[in-house]
């Protein structure tokens, strides 16, 4: 029997997440927003620097996370997607509306950013600079492979991370992969994902 490939993988966890969000209501997201935050500041190092992904509607809420590491005296960033798909950072800011998803997403659109605000970037290498890296993804398995959506965007970025600084996954709760995931020489192991119950795995 032929093993699924990535791009049917895919396909069926694009398919589930929409279901889900489908039928997950205000109050829902809302919890898993708290679930998140809450989690991620147990282990999250001491006021430092931690790299987050602005989330988009079906995706984990991140918007809480951002708030809360912010009033906690973290410094965030976010990524931008350039036209060749690498991602450069910006710092986010507080009271911003996170899950509007105004910053541009491979394959999803969104507005260009003028010259003014790209003055304010921080460059592609900006995650070095991080004590936690938080990504999205469609599903990670038991060895820390991720699925992400198809664009390499992470894959790239993640080369530049400080090697010391963990890479977790936000995952909706039943996301987690038992069967392993096909994985490519460039796609980089993460060392953990937190679920959208709070639940946090630690794999490597």
């Amino acid at each position: 029997m032929r093993a699924a490939s990535k791009h049917d993988l895919r396909h069926a966890a694009r398919a589930r997440r929409r279901a889900l969000a489908a039928r997950t209501d205000a109050a829902g997201r809302e919890a898993a927003a708290r679930a998140i935050a809450e989690a991620v500041l147990g282990f999250v190092p001491d006021p430092g620097r931690v790299a987050v992904y602005e989330s988009l509607p079906d995706e984990p809420p991140t918007g809480r996370l951002v708030e809360a590491l912010l009033e906690s005296g973290h410094e965030v960033i976010v990524p931008v997607v350039l036209d060749d798909f690498s991602l450069e950072w910006r710092y986010a800011v507080r009271g911003a509306a996170a899950d509007e998803a105004t910053v541009r997403r491979p394959g999803r659109g969104g507005r260009t950013a003028g010259a003014d605000e790209r003055r304010d970037w921080l460059g592609t290498d900006a995650l070095a600079t991080c004590e936690l890296v938080v990504t999205p993804g469609l599903s990670v398995d038991t060895h820390g492979t991720r699925l992400g959506q198809g664009g390499g965007c992470y894959d790239r970025a993640l080369r530049h991370r400080d090697p010391g600084a963990p890479v977790v996954v936000l995952l909706h709760e039943g996301e987690q992969s038992t069967a392993d995931l096909p994985a490519d020489p460039h796609d980089v192991p993460v060392d953990g994902y937190v679920t959208t119950t709070g639940r946090v795995v630690r794999l490597r």
